[in-house]
């Protein structure tokens, strides 16, 4: 074969060699497999994580892949139709368990997550208030229940009365206390809501002593006598009282008919006719006291002038004293 013609076969032979290769190499990433696309993958997070009840509550998605909007089933019926988007916020009534699904899909792949968690009680709050605000002793008390549960009833209410301690003095929303001695009282509340939740509350009630009364109906000193220069001649003294009461009379002085007399009335009248026969001399005083045991009583005191009419003075006498004091109005 001639040179020429054995290099022209030779060409062509090089040729078809080479014609493979380079269309694999110009066409190689055309012909490769593609990588098929990763399945969408839902999650997602929520705060707070132990949520009381009626608390909103916020829901982050964390999904990958997704490319339409996320779609929730906040209300637990198996339907993510209830928010759609990253986020959603609901609250939760009454306590318990609830669970949150979230849908998301790329068109082609759809995936779902579910999380469950538990919507906690609201504990209750307990609150008094009484009435009068200023109570004395003796006074009849009412005590108001003002407590509340933010996610339920209260079941129960007991009061502690005594300041013992223990809540078994009355039960219900409302009760009745009075505290014979003045002094600060201490009174307890304690309740509970349908969950067994508890809470309990203390007032200290301030309570006064209570001021005495007055003898009922209040002692009335009825003196009538006539006057001149040598001094008083009294025709009548006359005392009205009440059952119980104590009546003493003094008197001091020249033409005093005694020192000292003490009387009861009975029924209510002590009458003394004994000065009837006397004249008092200008200088001599007449006292009376009208007094029961806890009750405010009467004192009257008369003084002898000469010529004068004389100076008679009415004052009150606090329990348990004799001195003369202005009456209370």
């Amino acid at each position: 074969m001639p040179p020429a013609t054995r290099w022209t076969v030779f060409k062509r032979r090089v040729r078809a060699a080479l014609r493979p290769a380079f269309a694999a190499a110009v066409l190689g990433c055309a012909l490769a497999p593609q990588a098929a696309p990763a399945a969408p993958l839902a999650s997602f997070v929520f705060s707070p994580t132990a949520p009381f009840s009626s608390e909103p509550v916020e829901f982050t998605s964390t999904s990958s892949g997704a490319t339409l909007p996320e779609r929730w089933d906040l209300d637990g019926d198996r339907l993510c139709d209830d928010a759609t988007g990253p986020a959603a916020t609901r609250s939760f009534w009454p306590p318990g368990t609830y669970a949150v699904t979230l849908c998301i899909s790329d068109g082609t792949d759809d995936a779902t997550v579910t999380r469950r968690f538990v919507v906690q009680n609201r504990p209750p709050a307990a609150a008094i208030t009484y009435s009068p605000i200023a109570p004395e002793s003796g006074d009849t008390i009412v005590l108001t229940s003002t407590s509340a549960d933010p996610d339920g009833p209260l079941v129960a209410q007991a009061w502690d009365l005594d300041g013992d301690g223990a809540f078994d003095d009355a039960r219900g929303p409302a009760a009745t206390v009075s505290f014979t001695a003045p002094g600060t009282h201490t009174v307890g509340l304690l309740v509970v809501d349908r969950d067994q939740a508890g809470a309990a509350a203390v007032v200290d009630i301030p309570v006064r002593a209570r001021p005495p009364e007055s003898i009922s109906p209040f002692p009335v000193v009825r003196i009538v006598g006539s006057f001149g220069r040598p001094g008083i001649r009294i025709e009548q003294l006359v005392v009205n009282a009440p059952r119980g009461a104590r009546v003493e009379i003094r008197c001091r002085g020249r033409g005093c008919p005694f020192r000292r007399l003490v009387r009861k009335p009975h029924p209510q009248t002590v009458r003394v006719r004994r000065f009837a026969r006397r004249i008092l001399r200008p200088g001599s005083v007449v006292q009376v006291w009208v007094t029961r045991p806890g009750e405010i009583g009467k004192y009257t005191r008369l003084r002898i002038r000469s010529g004068k009419r004389p100076v008679r003075v009415d004052r009150c006498l606090m329990p348990g004293s004799r001195r003369p004091a202005r009456c209370p109005v």
